[in-house]
């Protein structure tokens, strides 16, 4: 027999005080790296230090030839858009399900983003792209949601078809791979948030390319002056610019270096553990009318270790999704949750804007038939991945509470 939820007066079934998750773990040993780039320095304007050392131990970890740091993915994802040649009347293809700052810097310089639709697992596809595709698409950003890498060998062909540059929003997906190859090696640019991801660094963002001229002009996007005075080639044409930048600045901090090179030294044990926790949810969920882990099968890639994300089935129960999270966190378990932030964007005034420097006065884009992202949206759902040892009461705990919440409201 089930017994009582505690929302219906029954005990709790994970009494652990809030926060559940937190990333990453401060230890003594990160505490140390902070400390010591703390009195070693506070601002680096070039890449001699530790960002140097940051980056070379990223594209190390992706296995690239280049990497550029950003103060945040948002400005990376700017910088690459940039470095594309996109302008006012070219337009991009974009997820409309995934985090705004896919698509928002394209809008910021009057771009203009044409969303497609989502498959089961939120992402895009080669045909919803292709549903979507018009005459001055000139580039695809996709955004591996949630973890789950996108299917880019379809992706990557579809867009060699029509002659497309190939961008990758990997800001949830720093362990995925699709078909045995790491995201953000399949298209021309990859960007990766590393704001409280798998990989982390506080704030930040890293902008990846294989090309030696991309590279130089990312600098010109992040890191003006001195290093772009050291670095960019006094042949190129763009060189001219690189005592002045194009304009900005968005260089990452050193202590946000430092805690990324402590964690890359770490990846691999990042890596283990998630894909324990990983695999304990979903083994444990096996066979749960209600819930269906929502990851992609292991002979298509591998998840990318962000968070767990979860499919409800309303038809197999007697609640609503909204219920179910809300008795769930009646249970203890306070960190099941059904994302706001990411959603369906497609209908956000910014991408209504063709001119940049235009008043700020909204105007409602028309509305998109995006059944995929609805259906998507509407039933999805997520708990953390724990990362750490010591761990081990809050992922049982969390797996007993929706166990017990699905036995309870199932049909």
């Amino acid at each position: 027999m089930t017994s009582t939820l505690a929302a219906h007066g029954g005990p709790k079934t994970l009494d652990v005080a809030a926060p559940h998750y937190r990333w990453p773990t401060i230890d003594a040993e990160l505490e140390q790296a902070i400390l010591a780039q703390a009195h070693r320095s506070l601002s680096d304007r070039d890449a001699r230090g530790v960002i140097g050392d940051y980056e070379q131990a990223f594209a190390a970890f992706i296995g690239t030839p280049h990497v550029v740091s950003f103060a945040s993915g948002t400005a990376a994802i700017h910088a690459m858009s940039r470095i594309a040649g996109l302008r006012p009347g070219d337009a991009v293809l974009a997820p409309a399900y995934t985090f705004l700052a896919t698509a928002s810097p394209f809008a910021y310089d009057g771009i203009e983003v044409v969303f497609a639709d989502a498959d089961d697992y939120g992402n895009v596809t080669a045909r919803t792209l292709a549903e979507r595709l018009k005459p001055n698409v000139r580039a695809v950003i996709v955004t591996h949601m949630w973890g789950n890498p996108c299917p880019m060998e379809e992706i990557a062909a579809f867009c060699r078809n029509h002659d497309l540059l190939l961008l990758e929003d990997c800001s949830h997906a720093h362990f995925a791979s699709w078909a045995g190859q790491r995201v953000g090696t399949f298209g021309d640019m990859a960007v990766f948030s590393t704001n409280q991801k798998a990989i982390t660094t506080g704030e930040g963002g890293i902008l990846l390319t294989r090309r030696d001229r991309d590279r130089e002009l990312a600098l010109l996007y992040g890191h003006y002056n001195k290093r772009c005075l050291t670095e960019i080639d006094p042949s190129a044409d763009h060189y001219a610019f690189a005592f002045t930048g194009m304009g900005l600045k968005h260089r990452i901090t050193t202590l946000a270096a430092a805690i990324g090179v402590h964690q890359l030294a770490h990846a691999k044990q990042i890596e283990t553990r998630r894909r324990t926790v990983l695999e304990r949810i979903t083994t444990g969920l096996d066979g749960n009318p209600v819930l269906t882990p929502v990851v992609v099968p292991p002979e298509s890639g591998q998840h990318g270790l962000y968070v767990i994300g979860l499919r409800f089935h309303p038809g197999n129960a007697t609640v609503t999704r909204e219920q179910f999270i809300d008795w769930c966190i009646a249970e203890g378990a306070l960190e099941v949750d059904a994302p706001g932030s990411t959603r369906d964007i497609s209908g956000e005034p910014l991408f209504s804007r063709r001119d940049p420097f235009a008043p700020w006065k909204p105007v409602q884009p028309p509305a998109e038939h995006l059944p995929g992202v609805a259906a998507f949206q509407e039933t999805f759902l997520k708990i953390p991945i724990w990362g750490y040892d010591g761990d081990d009461d809050l992922v049982d705990g969390y797996l007993a509470a929706l166990t017990k919440v699905s036995a309870a409201v199932a049909r």
